[in-house]
């Protein structure tokens, strides 16, 4: 699998972008006194190979790792590092949980059937961790239930809960005085059956709350473009202006892109559409 390489993008942050097949971000916050990893990637394989580069441009090794959510591409590869995990109290909860799954073929098949898992995140990990595969998952050593400052060597890392549709887990990482913030994915929508979505009720706090940490840097789990605070105020605002819309116009698409041109002057846009899309289909859930 070809992967990205490690990047610097701050005094004290480095990222490796995401890759294929389902491969997020990841990235080290390296202090005086400590090195922290920001999530711990799909697989060993992706794991080691973020150890290999960090290692090529002398980065310190990691001595922790801060988790984002328990989705499986952030948490398989804990297992290879071998060191501490921190983690919010949910997140802990599904560690314990998924650690009793089968990761079998037929294991997968039977979490498609049974509506746990979309056929493309199966395919996912059948790709990233080829059968018969093993997996081992790390628990959670420091657990923390809203917040969670480490202080690394002048360099700050605030960790904060902030939950959102696509995992209630979710926590973000700011660094100062970098003004990096980490994402995971928490801004994305709901992944697990019955139907991707937004919903306005927790999209609309979400955004206030991310864009109150007032960055410099926006990095997301699945988005392969470094976000400038300008980036990121255009893409939250495309999200504002759906919520408004399909709160206006519930489902009438039609409408809503109609307006949504007249408002902007442009064509909605790939990403506008979706977020308009996943609003009026999450609907049915607020």
């Amino acid at each position: 699998m070809t992967q990205p390489a490690l990047t610097r993008i701050s005094e004290h942050v480095y990222w490796l972008p995401p890759a294929k097949p389902d491969r997020p971000s990841l990235a080290v916050v390296v202090g005086e006194a400590y090195t922290l990893a920001l999530d711990a990637g799909a697989s060993a394989a992706h794991a080691q190979t973020f150890m290999a580069q960090l290692a090529a441009q002398n980065v310190a090794t990691p001595q922790f790792i801060a988790l984002t959510h328990w989705h499986w591409d952030h948490v398989f590869g804990a297992d290879s590092l071998g060191i501490p995990v921190i983690a919010h109290a949910e997140t802990a909860q599904h560690l314990a949980r998924i650690a009793t799954y089968e990761w079998s073929d037929e294991a997968l098949e039977a979490h498609i059937a049974a509506g746990e898992r979309t056929a493309e995140g199966a395919e996912n990990i059948k790709q990233e961790l080829p059968s018969p595969r093993d997996v081992r998952i790390t628990q959670a050593s420091i657990v923390f239930h809203k917040a969670l400052e480490l202080r690394l060597g002048g360099v700050t890392c605030a960790i904060q809960h902030v939950g959102g549709d696509h995992a209630s887990d979710s926590s973000i990482m700011f660094i100062l005085p970098d003004r990096v913030l980490f994402l995971g994915d928490c801004l994305y929508d709901t992944i697990y059956p019955p139907k991707r979505h937004y919903t306005r009720r927790n999209l609309l706090p979400l955004i206030d709350r991310l864009l109150s940490f007032d960055a410099a840097y926006v990095i997301e789990g699945h988005n392969g473009e470094l976000m400038s605070d300008a980036d990121f105020v255009r893409m939250t605002e495309k999200m504002r202006m759906a919520c408004q819309l399909v709160e206006q116009f519930g489902g009438d698409e039609r409408a809503i892109l109609r307006v949504a041109q007249a408002q902007t002057g442009e064509t909605p846009d790939e990403d506008a559409v979706y977020f308009i899309r996943g609003l009026i289909t999450g609907r049915e859930f607020e």
